[in-house]
């Protein structure tokens, strides 16, 4: 029988030490985890249906693990008014350390920060929003930002082809937004003006061109297209669109939550705009020079 003073038995009693103080340790971790205040993020049935529920899920445990306290959707109905929206969120157990609203509910949100003056609201602006709101933080997307970054990916893709670069809109752009576009072009070398159409036209010259961005839905030239690459804004599962979308430009509010909680820290500005987050599908896009300048792209939001 081992004694107490034998060197093999004191270092299991070491081990067992240092295991019970990671148990606790990890335990005591989950047990503040769970005790903070959640962030809620309103969402619908057709939010869900575009942006994929697995993948809602596996954002929420991501940004929870990130802002080191729970994240949680509240679901609402499509159509659900003002009244009910604010009730949706009231229902949550525990006192929210934010919200975010996605813009279309903005009456609710306005109806509930009145009510909770305590609890930071953001409401999503989205694109081409106003930006007005009573009681709640207004966070707009930084359109003018992602299209000078849509122009660099644009570029890097056509390269030196000579083809041409399309846009189609479905709201047309302005002349300021257009200019920023044509910027993150001409940074790729690129001076030709790309064709702006409206998502609804054909285009017949369908083999000269280099790179397509949208921000709709093409349905037209998606159907006779197969091959030409996509920039696409939208919050759709990158996963399943066609093969021929090499990035995605997302600005739901699962890509945004991360930097608007961050908002709250004492010292930053809490209105402001935010840039798109940005995937990459790399397993389409056989050029690794191209590949890295995206990624680049991806990682680096320029001060413009």
């Amino acid at each position: 029988m081992k004694k107490l003073g034998d060197p093999n038995t004191a270092a299991i009693i070491r081990k067992l030490f240092i295991c019970l103080f990671f148990i606790i340790l990890i335990g005591a971790g989950i047990g503040i985890f769970l005790l903070r205040d959640p962030v809620l993020i309103v969402t619908d049935n057709s939010f869900n249906a575009l942006y994929g529920i697995l993948r809602s899920r596996l954002k929420a445990v991501e940004t929870s693990i990130i802002l080191f306290r729970p994240v949680k959707p509240v679901l609402i109905g499509d159509n659900a008014s003002p009244e009910m929206v604010a009730f949706a969120v009231e229902e949550v157990k525990g006192s929210p350390y934010c919200i975010l609203f996605p813009y279309r509910y903005n009456e609710g949100a306005e109806r509930y920060a009145a009510q909770h003056p305590q609890v930071s609201v953001f409401i999503l602006g989205e694109r081409n929003q106003a930006s007005k709101s009573e009681g709640a933080v207004f966070v707009e997307t930084d359109v003018k930002r992602d299209l000078y970054r849509a122009g660099l990916c644009a570029g890097s893709i056509a390269g030196s082809m000579g083809k041409e670069i399309l846009f189609f809109q479905n709201e047309t752009l302005s002349e300021e937004q257009r200019e920023m576009f044509q910027a993150g072009l001409r940074e790729q070398g690129i001076e030709e003006a790309p064709i702006y159409l409206s998502v609804s036209q054909e285009y017949s010259d369908n083999q000269n061109v280099a790179c397509v961005v949208m921000n709709g839905q093409a349905s037209q030239f998606l159907d006779q297209n197969l091959e030409t690459p996509i920039i696409l804004f939208s919050w759709i599962d990158p996963g399943l669109t066609a093969t021929s979308v090499k990035v995605v430009f997302d600005d739901s509010p699962w890509a945004l939550v991360t930097r608007v909680v961050q908002m709250i820290i004492p010292g930053k500005n809490p209105e402001k705009s935010i840039s798109s987050e940005i995937t990459i599908l790399g397993r389409r896009i056989s050029d690794k020079g191209i590949l890295r300048h995206l990624k680049n792209v991806r990682h680096n939001i320029p001060n413009i």
